[in-house]
């Protein structure tokens, strides 16, 4: 409003300038506040002494120690004590209005959770019987390298490595998957950047650790396989 200069002591109209509006004096400055809920953005705000100006209903902030609630009763007696006419209602903890006012943006975020945790489940389930299905059909391979002399841990490398790389196509594919989705993202987070580099890296870490134990459990099948049932599979 006063760019640049003291507002200290300068005159405002409230709600648009009009020639029958008294003016309001600044008289001190207070920080950003958010009026609205956590998850919106900061506005204009004034703050007006309640005896000039009762038309506007209040809120009243009490601070207790232990449990808010046990001490409504004795907030109401002191407000009926000093007046019998006004009215206190919607008490509740300050915890209860801030989840209130995140309250569609945790239920989505809980959602996109589940579906993460259940995509993951079908992942690891999907490169587990991948790798399961391409070790049945190399089993006459692989008896037949197990029978010539490779070693059984050079089965094990061969398989991992023929499922990690499927993995790691994957990885890549997500991720710049998740670099188009962060724009979407930040409209459902509060002061967390989607972009945010030790997460990715975590995620990457958990997907790549579960990428390993599914292709682990088929490659282990299989360098373990006993060349004479295997030169026999069909």
């Amino acid at each position: 409003m006063f760019p640049n200069e003291d507002p200290i002591g300068k005159h405002i109209q409230m709600g648009g300038r009009h020639n029958d509006k008294e003016w309001t004096t600044i008289v001190g400055i207070v920080g950003d506040i958010r009026q609205y809920g956590l998850d919106q953005p900061s506005n204009m705000e004034v703050y007006i002494p309640q005896a000039q100006d009762f038309s506007f209903w209040y809120s009243v902030a009490v601070r207790t120690k232990g449990d808010p609630l046990r001490m409504e009763q004795t907030v109401r007696q002191a407000f009926l004590s000093a007046d019998n006419t006004q009215p206190l209602f919607q008490v509740q903890p300050l915890e209860d209005y801030v989840a209130a006012s995140l309250g569609a943006r945790r239920f989505t975020l809980l959602l996109l959770g589940l579906f993460g945790t259940l995509a993951l489940v079908l992942a690891a389930v999907g490169i587990y019987g991948v790798i399961s299905y391409a070790v049945s059909l190399r089993t006459r391979e692989l008896g037949i390298r197990l029978a010539l002399g490779a070693p059984r841990r050079d089965v094990l490398h061969m398989v991992m490595q023929q499922g990690l790389k499927l993995a790691a196509t994957g990885l890549v594919v997500g991720l710049v998957a998740s670099i188009a989705f962060m724009r979407f993202l930040a409209s459902l987070l509060f002061q967390v950047k989607p972009a945010d580099a030790l997460t990715t890296f975590a995620v990457l870490l958990l997907l790549g650790a579960v990428a390993l134990v599914a292709n682990y459990l088929p490659a282990r099948r299989a360098s373990r396989l006993d060349p004479n049932v295997a030169l026999r599979y069909e």
